[in-house]
């Protein structure tokens, strides 16, 4: 079933997990307990809440403990009752199973990328070709995908808290995994439950209108682009009314999960901008400025990153992706090793960056201060909330240094494949490239 490398790499994975979750009990219960790998929204002792109201048939959506769906609950539930409340196998299997989705994705991409580069090569000059995949690369990023998805930290981190985080990461890698194989009813099955849970996915329904609007003559059609999108709404009001009655016909998980994330009424801290923000926030300048920064998440980079990657649905999906991550409501590590995982599919394009080490310093800097700051703030008394969001925003900011950086680099590459290194001449003046 999996070759020597895949054996390696899972085999790797499998056992830092085993030996993290069942034999470190104090690293264990700081994971269980830090801001960053636990929010509101993927809490498992919340969930656990919730499971225990359902069954005194008490509504767990009254207060403000519980933000999963009813469906989730549900699934949840379920999983409880099989493995009499020792689920921590589950989180192990099901980010494994992640890693090994991300990978197959990865391969589906790097494989349709060389192909695709293969098929043009005819129409490029010598001096491009240095640009280009070669085969080696394809299994070689691949197998990089497999290997950071099985260490990756804050992957193991999630794992490790039991962040029911790595139910939701699976689900949308599944969605990545059918987006890329164009299996569009799996696609749009997963693609609305997993905005049904955390409300921002629903935005890479956009790159997936451009994935599947294309007809037999590989052109896109109006028809096929209205068909995804009616298909999405209708199974999305499938999924809310589904909801509706395993609440026992209540409404009242909408304000508990959608208000909530969309509100930011819980202040805990977090890897996020917005506890700290609207703490500081005067109450009259509080609804424009909520609207003001989910706008920015769900609507602001659609329209132009759609329109500029419309040749590349995978990159632009990735991308979108790694907006929400950054800049949703309630975010923790996890959702930054969701994206983080397939960076290796674009390693071709590191080579044009141009702060990878500012990048990677600032990175590792505020993970290492981020809970030092939490102690200093919390246990020891010698700081303050400015201190922890100063690491939490200098994060923040080197992720959004990243993306910037990975957009630069794959422009480059695109002009140079496109051009050659020889600078072109205008009017008889050489051209100047300039990236803004």
């Amino acid at each position: 079933m999996f070759d020597g490398i895949e054996s390696l790499y899972i085999g790797l994975g499998l056992i830092l997990r085993i030996f993290l979750v069942f034999s470190q009990t104090r690293l264990r219960n700081y994971f269980e307990q830090s801001g960053e790998f636990v929010t509101p929204l993927n809490s498992w002792k919340r969930v656990i809440e919730g499971i225990y109201l359902r069954k005194l048939n008490v509504s767990p959506f009254l207060g403000s403990v519980v933000h999963e769906t009813p469906l989730s609950l549900c699934f949840y539930s379920k999983l409880h009752t099989i493995t009499n409340g020792h689920v921590e196998s589950l989180f192990i299997i099901a980010d494994l199973i992640s890693g090994f989705l991300a990978y197959r994705a990865a391969y589906y991409i790097l494989h349709r990328l060389f192909d695709q580069q293969l098929k043009d090569k005819a129409t490029y000059k010598d001096e491009r070709k240095m640009f280009l995949l070669t085969k080696a690369d394809v299994q070689k990023n691949a197998y990089r995908v497999l290997l950071c998805a099985m260490v990756n930290p804050l992957s193991i981190g999630t794992c490790v808290a039991k962040s029911s985080l790595v139910f939701h990461n699976l689900l949308l890698t599944m969605t990545f995994y059918f987006f890329v194989t164009y299996q569009l009813l799996p696609f749009i099955l997963t693609l609305c439950l997993a905005s049904s849970i955390s409300l921002y996915p629903i935005v890479l329904i956009v790159p997936g209108l451009v994935q599947f609007s294309n007809n037999t003559n590989n052109k896109r059609s109006i028809v096929r682009v209205i068909f995804v999108l009616v298909l999405f709404i209708m199974v999305n009001i499938g999924i809310l009314y589904l909801n509706f009655y395993l609440n026992h016909q209540s409404w009242s998980f909408v304000d508990a999960i959608y208000s909530f994330i969309f509100h930011v009424p819980d202040y805990t801290p977090n890897i996020g901008i917005f506890w700290y923000f609207f703490t500081e926030m005067f109450d009259h300048f509080r609804s424009l400025f909520v609207w003001t920064f989910q706008m920015h998440v769900l609507i602001v980079y659609l329209l132009p990153f759609t329109i500029r990657l419309r040749n590349d649905p995978a990159f632009l999906f990735w991308l979108l992706c790694a907006i929400f991550c950054i800049f949703k409501s309630y975010p923790a590590y996890g959702d930054v090793a969701f994206y983080f995982n397939y960076l290796p599919i674009w390693s071709f394009l590191f080579r044009y960056v141009r702060q990878g080490l500012v990048i990677t310093c600032m990175m590792i800097v505020a993970a290492l201060m981020t809970p030092i700051t939490w102690y200093l703030w919390i246990y020891a008394g010698s700081a303050n909330a400015n201190f922890y969001f100063a690491m939490t925003f200098i994060f923040n900011i080197a992720q959004t240094f990243l993306l910037s950086d990975l957009i630069y680099a794959y422009l480059k590459q695109q002009f140079f494949i496109k051009n050659g290194l020889t600078i072109p001449r205008i009017n008889g003046v050489e051209g100047q490239l300039e990236f803004t």
